[in-house]
């Protein structure tokens, strides 16, 4: 018996501590934030308190797209100090913002927008990042999109906003190789807000001069590739001495 529970405990021994640990969410601030509009094609927003994703209507013929930028240089560094380089891994990513006016039919305070709307829309990955909050306009978004040079874009989900008076939302990323490399790589990350086709959406939600958006990062601890034990320790524990013998 004594020597059963020795070699129970020399499999545990075998097992790194961050493979243990539960997974961690850190949150990034957006650094940069606006929206721009086909009603005003040479005008930059990037100073008022909030930001729409609008699809035309008959009273409001403009469509309105958002842009947000993420530095998640600092969080990488912080995650390669606590896990090592290689030593962790992002398992999911959500999209957390924050509405003053979430009721069907209200007009937001600023007639640059259009009313709020229940519709759908999209979250894209733009692969170019080269856009400032303070310059950027519906007439130079193009600039940044696929069709002009190297840009690519990579969709992130679709989702539907409800109008329901809700004051935030968290929204659920697709876990697309892009958004995991740019993450892990601690670079930029740039998403664009746009209304889907045939979509009535009205979503209007806060810039970082209000209440800010947060890209919420949950990552694990992974083994390190040098560790040839760490499975054979979790499945010893797991399914007993007997595959330990083996």
């Amino acid at each position: 018996m004594k020597q059963k529970l020795l070699n129970v405990l020399v499999c545990l021994t075998i097992l790194p501590l961050p493979l243990l640990g539960q997974p961690a969410t850190y949150s990034l601030k957006a650094g940069a934030n606006t929206f721009v509009s086909s009603g005003s094609p040479t005008a930059n927003f990037g100073t008022l308190g909030a930001m729409e994703i609008a699809a035309p209507t008959t009273a409001q013929n403009r469509t309105e797209d958002s842009l947000l930028g993420f530095d998640s240089s600092a969080m990488q560094s912080s995650l390669n100090a606590s896990y090592g380089i290689g030593g962790w891994a992002v398992t999911g990513v959500t999209l957390s913002l924050y509405s003053n006016f979430a009721t069907a039919g209200v007009q937001p305070g600023n007639n640059s927008f259009n009313k709020i709307a229940a519709g759908a829309f999209e979250f894209d990955l733009l692969s170019n990042n080269n856009w400032s909050q303070t310059a950027i306009t519906w007439n130079t978004l193009p600039t940044i999109l696929p069709g002009s040079g190297n840009n690519t874009s990579t969709q992130l989900g679709t989702f539907n906003w409800a109008a329901a008076g809700a004051a935030s939302s968290i929204w659920t990323l697709n876990s697309s190789q892009p958004l995991m490399n740019n993450i892990i790589s601690g670079g930029q990350v740039t998403i664009l807000g746009q209304s889907t086709a045939g979509s009535t959406v009205g979503y209007l939600f806060n810039t970082t001069l209000v209440n800010a958006a947060y890209l919420n990062v949950t990552v694990q601890a992974v083994p390190e590739p040098s560790t040839t034990g760490l499975i054979t320790g979790l499945l010893c524990v797991t399914a007993g001495l007997r595959f330990c013998r083996r």
